[in-house]
């Protein structure tokens, strides 16, 4: 088992699609696809309000 903060994407890779990363008020979120494509992938903050917001949910269009 691995306590990390990291996302296991990043340590276990994968031939997914690459990851990429934006700053929102609070933290990042880490999303995948270009224009009207993409799509949240996840979230990194300290605040765990965030984590109930739904624009930041995993698959949200960005």
């Amino acid at each position: 088992m691995l306590y990390t903060v990291v996302s296991e994407y990043d340590i276990f890779l994968s031939g997914s699609a690459r990851r990429l990363y934006k700053d929102v008020p609070g933290g990042k979120i880490e999303y995948t696809g270009k224009g009207k494509g993409r799509r949240i992938v996840g979230l990194f903050s300290t605040d765990p309000k965030m984590y109930l917001r739904r624009e930041y949910l995993p698959g949200q269009k960005l």
